[in-house]
């Protein structure tokens, strides 16, 4: 039953325009990025822009289009009314459900920063100069020391990357549940990402700030969970960002009502 509604949400999601412009401009913005990092490792672009070139990086444009995806997702049941076809499966599934597409569509996101990195990163480009973003700071490490790092535990690293970003974003699924507009659901991610920053830089200063937060997606940058970091801290990566994901899936299911359906 709950493979009907997933395959049904996706072929809604590869037809909807907002996804397929939110794929298409990830990609574009991916593109760009490891063309200009390329250009100031070449020497063609002063290294004094190299900053600048981060906010076409994955974790601006997933945390951006991530949320624009779950706008379209959810508000999108509710503007097209499919969500009176789907709660036929039961208010727990339909919520499930948005999740694993949720992390399908998260997982498409971050695949060409993936590519760009392993192939700008194998042709000799060194990344940290060029404002080294968490996947292509990944993968430099990956590939840098391939032979002292098991290839299980690479593909858990990577695993615990997407996991991390699934995790940090899904909070904005109850968001979308109960305001039900992909516009608010947007600007709510976008903004919220940058308080996130923010408030892990007080993480480093204030203890009790630091102690809660590590119980938290946003406690978890590659430096945790790169295939360099301990299992422990991969392993907690993964854990985590899971469990946060479950709360916001319980969070979405307590403020998701029948009664609100219309």
């Amino acid at each position: 039953m709950m493979k009907k509604l997933y395959k049904a949400t996706m072929y809604r999601m590869m037809m909807s325009t907002g996804v397929r412009v939110s794929v298409m401009l990830t990609y574009v913005a991916a593109v760009l990025y490891y063309v200009l990092a390329w250009m100031v490792t070449d020497g063609k672009i002063d290294a004094a822009y190299a900053e600048s070139i981060t906010g076409l990086g994955d974790s601006m444009i997933l945390w951006f289009f991530g949320s624009l995806i779950v706008g379209v997702l959810v508000g999108g049941d509710f503007e097209n009314k499919t969500i009176h076809a789907s709660l036929h499966y039961g208010r727990g599934k339909v919520i499930i459900n948005y999740m694993l597409v949720f992390a399908t569509l998260m997982f498409v996101l971050l695949v060409p920063y993936t590519i760009g990195s392993v192939y700008l990163i194998t042709s000799g480009t060194d990344m940290r100069q060029a404002g080294g973003t968490v996947m292509s700071i990944y993968m430099e490490n990956v590939l840098s020391y391939t032979t002292h790092v098991s290839v299980v535990k690479i593909i858990f690293s990577y695993l615990a990357g997407l996991l991390v970003y699934i995790g940090q974003i899904a909070i904005c699924i109850p968001v979308a549940l109960k305001c039900r507009k992909t516009v608010v659901v947007t600007a709510f991610g976008f903004l919220f990402g940058m308080l996130t920053a923010m408030v892990a830089t007080l993480a480093q200063s204030i203890k009790t700030v630091g102690n809660i937060y590590q119980f938290t997606p946003y406690d978890y940058g590659i430096s945790k969970i790169g295939c360099l970091a301990s299992g422990y801290d991969i392993i907690s990566g993964i854990v985590v960002s899971i469990v946060f994901a479950m709360i916001c899936t319980v969070g979405g299911w307590l403020l998701f009502r029948r009664a609100d359906v219309k």
